[in-house]
């Protein structure tokens, strides 16, 4: 036993490799297969109140937030091939399921922008002026109407018919843009259920790779929709970190954002028992140069203040800018220039909260809201006299925490070599204890056959008498 329990104390470092090593039909591969816990998700949207003074340039576009619109999302890895490398290769297909109890607001009517028309005078607003005048005034019986008035839910994953989309496809000019075969329009239409927007990761197993860190996104090292050293696909992919953080900077590669994302430490956070390391997305990660001259190349055209993240590229040439919600942590340039926004630090950061040794997240408070860009644009008949300004649509909250067996099997493995060498010493401390109680009980025994012996002696008691009386 005192073998086992110094092999147990020599080797535990080798277990916990093992424990933290994806691996088929492993309780670590469980759980990354399968996301245990349903993420809590809700959506906001913006209406428009005044869309009726959009040209008057003396009146701000006025905002009123509408929801929440509650659902459930659950994600699972697809099309999963396991690589001679030590790394894994897969899709995520997430489903999103309505908490129909507290969404009876989905038929909520929406006034918004409607962003195809935006998407095409933002994709020419470079073109010749002449042009785009005789573009846009053939077109102008399609393109007139830039309100819209839609439900929550054709917003979300129903959709709206928008046969501007299908008129797209067939105009030459956008055909660099890709415009989907979609007769509808939504955020996330065609998103519930599939595995195709996500796209095809690849990622370390910890087999001679580090766990969880991104190595090709869609077979890329560099995606096609940055410039320069912000096209770098690296970090984590989502679920799983390095282990033994530091408390500084993390990244993590973000599907929806097509990009790498810089999180900054900010404080220690204990969850479930756990100290964990909180990371915060700060200006760091939504800078495009003002603060952080590297960020410089994520602005892809438009190097507005910081606060903003340029997304036009990956949705097909829509001006569509990411940013926390209600413009928190943004440059005050955005606000000044509407109303109804109003940032607080206790509803719109975005947070995760990770286990420094196993690299495990604890806790997820991520927070993201999308914008357009709208502009003036000469030549452009519904844009020329247009205000500039960014327009809020929608901003999403997701919330989770570990909990049940996956926050007990964490436990364990953030107190592994405690465990192991307390119980490594116990066996060694039981194998001394048995045996020195064996070594007693023997010296015990002769001790009392040498009393016996002393006896015999002294009264001269012949053996043979001894022995029949025992």
């Amino acid at each position: 036993m005192d073998i086992c329990g110094l092999a147990l104390i020599c080797i535990w470092p080798i277990l916990f490799d093992c424990f933290l090593t994806l691996r088929e039909l492993t309780l670590l591969y469980k759980f990354w297969k399968v996301i245990p816990v349903a993420l809590k998700t809700e959506f906001h949207f913006f209406n428009w109140t005044n869309p009726e003074d959009f040209y008057n340039l003396s009146v701000k576009p006025r905002f009123e937030e509408t929801g929440p619109y509650r659902f459930w999302q659950t994600e699972e890895k697809t099309d999963i091939i396991w690589n001679d490398n030590g790394t894994i290769t897969y899709k995520q297909r997430k489903y999103w399921h309505t908490d129909n109890e507290k969404n009876g607001g989905l038929k909520d009517k929406i006034i918004s922008m409607n962003p195809i028309p935006l998407a095409a005078s933002y994709i020419l607003r470079n073109w010749n002026y002449f042009v785009k005048k005789g573009l846009f005034i053939t077109l102008y019986p399609l393109f007139r109407n830039l309100k819209m008035t839609t439900s929550a839910e054709e917003l979300l994953f129903d959709g709206y018919p928008e046969p501007l989309i299908k008129v797209a496809r067939a105009i030459p000019f956008f055909a660099k843009y890709n415009f989907p075969d979609w007769d509808r329009f939504g955020w996330f239409y065609k998103r519930n259920g599939s595995s195709e927007f996500d796209g095809t990761f690849n990622m370390g197993t910890g087999v001679n790779s580090t766990l969880g860190e991104i190595k090709t996104w869609e077979g890329m090292k560099q995606t096609p929709f940055f410039d320069g050293s912000c096209a770098t696909v690296d970090g984590s992919a989502g679920q799983y970190f390095p282990r033994n953080l530091q408390k500084d900077v993390i990244k993590i590669f973000s599907s929806d954002l097509r990009r790498s994302v810089n999180m900054t430490f900010e404080e220690e956070e204990i969850v479930w028992g756990m100290l964990g390391y909180k990371y915060m997305m700060d200006d760091r990660a939504l800078d495009n140069g003002t603060i952080y001259p590297e960020n410089r190349c994520f602005c892809n055209g438009e190097c507005l203040p910081s606060g903003m993240v340029n997304l036009s590229n990956t949705r097909h040439g829509i001006p569509l800018f990411i940013s926390l919600p209600h413009f928190y942590r943004a440059d005050p340039y955005y606000g000044n220039l509407i109303d109804g926004m109003k940032p607080d630090p206790s509803k719109h950061q975005f947070s995760i909260t990770i286990e420094p040794t196993t690299g495990i997240p604890l806790k997820v408070d991520a927070k993201i809201q999308g914008n357009l860009l709208v502009q003036p644009v000469p030549g452009v008949v519904m844009f020329e006299s247009a205000p500039k300004f960014m327009l809020p649509v929608i901003w999403a909250s997701q919330t989770y925490e570990i909990e049940g067996i996956h926050a007990f099997l964490t436990w364990l493995l953030v107190n592994f070599s405690v465990i192991c060498v307390t119980l490594g010493l116990s066996m060694i401390m039981l194998s001394i204890c048995t045996f020195s109680l064996i070594v007693y009980k023997r010296h015990i025994k002769y001790l009392h056959q040498q009393k016996q012996m002393r006896f015999i002696n002294e009264q001269n008691v012949p053996l043979k008498s001894v022995f029949q009386q025992t």
